[in-house]
Formats: C-alpha cells, structure tokens, sequence
C-alpha cells in the first residue's frame, strides 16, 4: 500500500523540476510564538505572510522534546523509537551506511546542500568532519550543542577549519552569531549555479537561552511587567526577559525575509520551497517561562513535557510553482515526514526502513495522501515520559522509572487541545490497547536504555 501510494505521488509530480529546499528550523521556538498562531504580544510580518500564500500546518510535530533526538529524527527519518539518538548528550550519527540523512540522499539526486548553524547530526562533540561526512558539502556553525547557548561563541567551523571570533566572549562581543549564520546563508544562496538544485539546513539556534537579541532590538520594545535574570552560572545574564525573547522570535522572522530575498535575487523563489519549523516547545530556560508570553498558545506543558507545548511546533511551507492552494492542514505530520518528502520531491527512492511518510502530496494537492495511523514518542529524561497520538486521541504516561509509574492519560484533542480532561478512566479498553500499541512498536536503544519498557518491548 505505502509504495503503490508513493508510485502514484512520484508520477503526478514527475513532470514539475527538482526543487531547491530551503529548510529553516529554530530553537525552541515556541506554536504559539508566531501571529499567524496566535501570538499577539508581537508580530511575525513574513512569516504570516509565506503561511497566507502556502501553507500553514496546525498539527505538526517534531520528533522529540529536546534538542538531539529531535534533529536525529528530522535528518533519519526514523520516530523516536526507532531514532538511534533518543536525548541530548555526546552522541553523533553514526557513519553510512547506518543513519543514512537527508542530505546524502539529496546529494545522490544531484543537489548541492549545506548546514548552517547549529548542527542537526552532532550533538554535543566537537566533530564537523562528521556533517561533511552525513551529506553535506558545505557547513558553517557550531557542532557542540552547548556552543548554541551562547549568542557571542568564540569559534564557529567553516567546513572543518575553527575560526575564531575576535573580541566574542560568549556573553558579549561584535559578532552575533544567529547574524553570522543568515550571512552565511545569503553567502550559499548566491553563489548556487540556477543548472543544479540545492538543499539548505538553516538551522538557528535561537529563541533557545541565553536571551539576548541583538544589540539595541529588545530596547525598542515596551513590554510590560518584564522580568530580569540575574546570577546565572551558564546562560547570559539578561536585562528584559520578555523584550528579548520577543526581539529574538522577530529577528528571526526578519532572517526569513532576508532569505526570501537571496532566493529573489537569484531567481529562484518560484521554483524553492521554503519550510520554518521549530526544534520543540518553547523553554524554561536563561529566566524565560514560556507563558511569559504565551509561547506555546493554549497547548499544555512546554520543552521536555510530552504534552502538546513540548511536541506540536509550527510548520510554515511557501513554495509557489508547487503549491497551488494555499490552506491549513490538519493532518498530523511529524519529523520524521520530513525526509520522505524531500526525497519524493526530489525523485529519489526513500529508504525502506523508516517511519516517515512523505506529505508531498499535501503541498501539492497532487497524488493521494497516505496518513499516519499513530505517532509515537519517548523521552528518556526525568524518570521516563511516553505519549502517543492515534487520530484525535493521545496518551500520556509520565514517571515510569519511578517506584509507582504514573498512570496513563487519554485526552481527545479534537475537544481539548489543552489537555486538561483525562478521559481514561472513562475508555479502558483503548488506553489498555494504546498502551499495548507503545509497548510493541518500539526497539530498544542500546545507548539510551529505558526500563521498564525495553523489557516490554518485542
């Protein structure tokens, strides 16, 4: 069934050019952060603007709650449990043939790709080898996770090569560096050939602490009641929380323009999808609460909670030669998707052994859709945490390392997006098979053990 489906996609689009793809991914940016969402303590111009002309997806996920497993799962293909990297820590891709990314497959059907920023494959080492390695031809950013805390790092890498930035003392110096990455960015951009298709990660590593915007934006804002950070043994300390959040989440939005601009310039904008996305939930991290300013709208919970505020993130998609009807799905997509997709577009074949589905025919209207029957995630941190969506339903169980593992929840999402009705006590039977569902759908880890499920686990 699911390749007949794919068949049928790949022909309908058989006849539309490769196109470039541009893909932007945040830092714990939050649903509700952008206007187009909700957010109405500031405003995001361009990106309102790309979701009125494409599309706006209301119900996409990212692959974990944290930063690692998320981008293992975006560059794989593979759900989180499956995923080889199941949380933050040192840990890397492994070399091809296994976790094969969607930059190798992309290379393979003649693109030209790059990473910059924060890297999605590298967790927290110091190895840029690696990414040029896992598909890409060009990276410029940092590869230690605990690098992107810091809005004044004092290196970055340029393909392999530590460049030192002069007068950069994490917390303060000349050279911002989310600025030096949208640089870098228009620096790629120009300088591709309009013969040969081209894949940009762009991955930024704000609104993620520590919360400072660039010099002088977060003083033109008049936010109320703002709060400050003080004493900080890690993350910048920070005057106006609020202010600097919200002059990140608009910087960004101007970095989006900036990019549409580039693809302009080059002539390129028709024939490139663009998608934004954030890594997860908005954060409690560096002073910030994310219902400082409603950061993750009416969902439940923020990073690290499996609740929607820590998994449902937005998902803008502009491409105007291949989307035709702009719109707001609802079908739930995930991280995992992502790949797929790209591969569909760009006329490779998608690895057989992976969760993901390909959306393409969402952004077309071409094709016949195929839908996921559950999406699945696991987090390995704070005792344990699991949930899963199959259709309108979630379950959440937390704690289940603990003595007395916490009892599942059921909430019916098409009636409470908040999460705040648990309905299991009423609905037995499907917790009782949603939970059978977890428990055999799943692979242990060697890396990231998690008792009691890997003994449950087939």
């Amino acid at each position: 069934m699911k390749r007949s489906l794919l068949f049928l996609a790949l022909t309908a689009i058989a006849a539309m050019a490769k196109p470039n793809i541009v893909f932007i991914i945040t830092d714990d940016l939050g649903y509700g952060d952008l206007s187009c969402n909700g957010q109405k303590f500031f405003e995001t111009p361009v990106l309102d603007g790309l979701a009125s002309k494409g599309l706006r997806f209301t119900d996409f996920y990212s692959g974990a709650t944290v930063c690692a497993p998320a981008r293992c799962s975006l560059m794989t293909g593979r759900d989180p449990g499956h995923a080889f990297i199941r949380g933050n820590g040192p840990f890397a891709l492994r070399p091809d043939p296994q976790d094969i990314t969607v930059g190798t497959l992309l290379q393979g059907a003649g693109y030209r790709t790059a990473m910059i920023g924060k890297s999605c494959i590298t967790g927290n080492t110091q190895t840029p080898e690696v990414v040029l390695s896992k598909g890409f031809d060009v990276f410029y950013g940092t590869t230690d996770h605990r690098d992107g805390h810091f809005r004044y790092p004092k290196f970055v890498y340029d393909q392999t090569e530590k460049v030192m930035l002069e007068g950069n003392k994490l917390h303060e110096g000349p050279h911002y560096d989310a600025e030096l990455y949208m640089k870098a960015a228009e620096k790629f951009i120009g300088e591709q050939p309009k013969d040969q298709p081209f894949f940009l990660l762009l991955s930024f590593p704000i609104p993620h602490a520590s919360l400072l915007a660039p010099e002088g934006k977060a003083e033109e804002l008049d936010m109320k009641n703002d709060v400050n950070f003080r004493n900080s043994n890690h993350y910048s300390n920070v005057e106006g929380v609020k202010a600097n959040y919200a002059a990140m989440v608009m910087e960004l939005d101007a970095y989006v323009g900036r990019v549409m601009k580039a693809l302009e310039a080059k002539g390129v904008e028709e024939d490139t999808l663009v998608m934004f996305t954030s890594d997860n939930g908005s954060h409690f991290e560096g002073g910030y609460d994310p219902k400082l300013l409603n950061s993750n709208g009416e969902l439940r919970g923020g990073k690290r909670d499996l609740y929607e505020g820590g998994i449902r993130v937005p998902l803008v998609a502009y491409w105007p030669a291949g989307i035709k009807k702009p719109g707001a799905p609802e079908a739930p997509f995930a991280f995992w998707d992502v790949l797929p997709t790209a591969c569909e577009l760009a006329g490779v074949e998608t690895p057989s052994e992976i969760e993901g589905i390909s959306f393409a025919p969402t952004l077309t209207g071409q094709g016949e859709q195929e839908m996921h029957e559950s999406l699945y995630w696991e987090f390995h941190e704070r005792k344990g945490r699991r949930a899963l969506r199959q259709g309108k339903w979630k379950l959440v169980q937390y704690d289940l390392g603990a003595k007395n593992p916490g009892k599942p929840q059921l909430f019916d999402l098409s009636q409470d997006i908040g999460e705040q009705k648990d309905l299991a006590a009423k609905h037995p039977e499907r917790v009782k098979d949603m939970v059978k569902w977890m428990n055999q759908h799943r692979e242990p880890a060697e890396r990231f053990p998690m008792a009691p499920l890997d003994k449950l686990s087939k």
